[in-house]
């Protein structure tokens, strides 16, 4: 599997994408383009993993990302679930052009395309606003597009419960072998995350003896193997907690760990509540 620099096709006459994705299987190939990205996910659920943060996605949720900041999203696959649903948005950082970016006005805007280098995450209590703001950039023409798209920049704007994705210190400094070489790492953990994996065995994957692979890991995503494999573990778990009857204990061998005493403790670290009182808060 090789990952590729992607080309983001658009009309001659059009100076910005939008697309709706309704297809078996979202695009979930560790990869990056010079276009900023605006994603809105309609319908499903699943992992993101941008830069070097690693978390779960749910309907309705917001994603703006920075040129050339690589991305992965992978659906969760279930009966009711066998297929993604979303609104993308490609548009080059010189889109709206430095001078007008300058004007008092939008000043909002500049921040937030500043941040997006980063990812952004956006949670958004009005679903239907959402909506109606992809939708109507998605069947408008003309100059009109450009109106609905500043709509849709001032809905992100406005927007209160934004979050940055990815750390300051990730490194962006990788080339084709770097980009097929994480995409393999990614792919294979996101399969495999419910048992264990040995340094041994992942370290295979990415054709590194074991110390080589520790450290190429840790410089390309600013975190250790053993804690992107539990941000996987445990961002699966709360999903289960969420959406399933499962009880904890079932919950923890689902998800890899080997015995409820470590589930919890890790558990624990990344979400700052055990099992019980995350499940209590929810329900």
């Amino acid at each position: 599997m090789k990952a590729q620099l992607l080309k983001i096709s658009n009309k001659i006459e059009q100076s910005f994408s939008i697309r709706h994705d309704v297809v078996p299987v979202f695009h979930n190939r560790w990869h990056y383009h010079p276009e900023i990205e605006i994603i809105q996910i309609r319908k499903g659920t699943g992992t993101f993993i941008i830069g070097d943060a690693v978390a779960k996605f749910e309907e309705n949720d917001i994603f703006m990302l920075g040129s050339n900041l690589p991305h992965l999203f992978r659906y969760d696959i279930t009966e009711d679930q066998n297929y993604s649903d979303a609104y993308v948005i490609h548009f080059l950082p010189e889109f709206f052009g430095a001078n007008f970016l300058n004007y008092p006005e939008m000043k909002a805007v500049k921040e937030i395309m500043a941040k997006s280098a980063r990812g952004i995450h956006i949670k958004t209590n009005e679903p239907l606003q959402n909506n109606f703001h992809f939708e109507t950039l998605h069947e408008s023409k003309g100059f009109d597009r450009i109106i609905r798209l500043f709509n849709v920049m001032g809905f992100i704007c406005k927007n209160t419960d934004n979050s940055l994705l990815s750390s300051l210190g990730f490194s962006q400094t990788y080339d084709s072998i770097d980009s097929e070489r994480l995409d393999n790492i990614y792919q294979y953990v996101l399969s495999n995350f419910d048992r264990e994996i040995s340094l041994e065995e992942i370290s295979g994957v990415a054709n590194l003896s074991v110390h080589s692979f520790c450290r190429y890991f840790k410089t390309k995503t600013n975190k250790t193997f053993t804690n992107f494999l539990l941000e996987i573990r445990i961002g699966h778990a709360c999903k289960l907690l969420l959406e399933t009857d499962l009880n904890i204990s079932q919950i923890c061998f689902e998800c890899g760990f080997n015995n409820l005493s470590n589930f919890n403790r890790y558990f624990k670290k990344f979400v700052q509540k055990t099992p019980t009182e995350y499940l209590k808060d929810i329900k």
